[in-house]
């Protein structure tokens, strides 16, 4: 697995959980590196893409600054993967999936110690011959020890989460916004580098410990949200 993805989650949640206004300076590269254990390759492109979406800025020779709080509007619903899996139509390609030591990335991410296990699961779903939506899961393995032992192109993590986590789910938070490809998800979804895709971010909480991080990558020539409500 790249690392670089978790350490991007992990300073987005910082981001998006900060009350620092605009112009909070994000700690040097050097520094990141050693908290988390990577090169510094590592680290700056992790923020190359923060920047890229527009979660903070370079000042040259100064260092890199939070932009501030996003606009958040209303909510939107987002269809069962029974739903999806009961299509004959469709399918999901389980492309990894496996329990590994936390890497001091991903324990950022899941609130967890350097070494405790997490289950990850790397999952592309189809439409015919299109695939469409890309799966990056980051589970708490003490929540569910079993992940493993389901057919994971046929179930939803998050159903299991809900029905058979060791632990009681409190809150689901998800994010949706537009971002463009890198290389290795245009490649997965058979677009080009750079394509415009919607990706969402769902976190799943027990208390105010994390459950389960998870990001989809959804083509977004092939994909809407709509919802319904009174005015």
């Amino acid at each position: 697995m790249s690392k670089y993805p978790a350490i991007k989650a992990s300073l987005k949640e910082r981001l998006l959980g900060s009350e620092d206004l605009d112009g909070h300076a994000l700690p040097s590269e050097p520094e990141l590196a050693r908290q988390f254990d990577v090169s510094r390759m590592t680290v700056r492109r992790a923020i190359d893409e923060l920047e890229r979406e527009g979660y903070v800025y370079r000042v040259q020779g100064a260092g890199t600054f939070s932009t501030g709080k996003r606009f958040q509007q209303g909510g939107f619903p987002v269809s069962p993967f029974a739903d999806w899996s009961a299509h004959p139509n469709k399918r999901t390609q389980v492309i990894a999936a496996g329990l590994f030591p936390a890497t001091p990335e991903i324990a950022g991410v899941l609130n967890l110690s350097v070494g405790d296990d997490f289950g990850f699961v790397h999952r592309l779903r189809w439409d015919g011959d299109l695939p469409i939506v890309i799966e990056k899961r980051y589970i708490d393995a003490q929540a569910l020890p079993d992940l493993l032992s389901y057919d994971l192109s046929r179930v939803s993590v998050h159903d299991l989460l809900a029905r058979r986590a060791e632990v009681p789910l409190t809150r689901v938070e998800q994010y949706l916004e537009a971002v463009n490809l890198r290389s290795e998800e245009a490649e997965l979804l058979q677009v080009r580098p750079g394509s415009a895709a919607l990706l969402m971010r769902r976190t799943t909480f027990s208390g105010e410990k994390r459950v389960s991080y998870v990001m989809y990558w959804v083509r977004s020539d092939r994909f809407k949200f709509e919802s319904t409500f009174e005015p």
